[in-house]
């Protein structure tokens, strides 16, 4: 299932250095309004609430959605694999 992005809450996060709104849902790419990204977060595979990868999809242990304003530089195969602890921040971004 996956729900529009205009009428779910988000927590304000800190995502590889990038604010970003997270919510623990699948989020409809259609309904992402223009500029701005979205991605999948894919949990750890011993179910502790780790996020350990980031992709445009995630099938499998699916942690919820980021949306950042600008997109997020991802490897050549598209998925960025994050330390829970220097690329995850469930504050936001301090200016």
């Amino acid at each position: 299932m996956t729900f529009h992005a205009m009428t779910e809450p988000y927590e304000e996060i800190t995502v590889c250095g990038k604010p970003a709104l997270f919510a623990s849902i699948r989020i409809k790419r259609d309904t992402v309004p223009d500029g701005l990204y979205a991605y999948d977060v894919r949990h750890d595979d011993e179910c502790r609430s780790i996020p350990c990868e980031i992709a445009p999809f995630v099938m499998v242990n699916h942690w919820g959605t980021i949306i950042p304003a600008e997109p997020l530089e991802l490897p050549d195969d598209g998925r960025r694999y994050i330390d829970e602890d220097t690329d995850w921040n469930y504050a936001p971004l301090d200016h």
